[in-house]
């Protein structure tokens, strides 16, 4: 008798628990924000920028070529080849540097900027939607790419 009594007493004291805490024992449906990180680097300056950079790098190194190269002896070719290998492994390594350091300040800016979003728009959760890692939503997801945009373009 007493442990059904502790049981009961117990079992109270969990749903008057439960009801504080909730509001009730319903279960609530999370809200869910979606973003698309992907559209988000393809829209940002800083990203086009590189884009843009590395095309003139690629540009500015396919203009060493000579256009006689044909013309050239096996040792000055192959010493073009050595140069121009040399130059573009320099300028690889200067631009990954200035990748790496470029993404990681736009993720920690993309970071910034969906929490504040979800705060605002009161999601409980952000999830990344993308092509490369798509989501199944079992309900309409609100999507907050454009939101992040808008508050990254105003921060600038």
């Amino acid at each position: 008798m007493k442990f059904t009594e502790n049981w009961r007493t117990g079992a109270a004291l969990v749903l008057i628990a439960c009801a504080a805490l909730s509001g009730g024992c319903q279960p609530r449906a999370l809200t869910v924000g979606t973003v698309d990180t992907e559209q988000i680097i393809r829209e940002n300056p800083k990203y086009m920028e590189m884009s843009v950079m590395l095309s003139d790098e690629r540009s500015q190194l396919f203009s060493q070529i000579p256009s006689n190269v044909r013309s050239l002896s096996g040792a000055e070719r192959k010493a073009l080849q050595e140069r121009i290998a040399k130059e573009a492994a320099e300028r690889s390594s200067r631009f990954d540097k200035l990748y790496r350091e470029t993404m990681a300040q736009l993720q920690k800016d993309i970071q910034a900027q969906a929490a504040e979003v979800a705060r605002e728009k009161n999601l409980d959760l952000v999830v990344i939607n993308t092509m490369r890692y798509p989501v199944v939503l079992y309900s309409a997801g609100d999507n907050i790419t454009l939101d992040i945009l808008l508050k990254m373009d105003g921060a600038k």
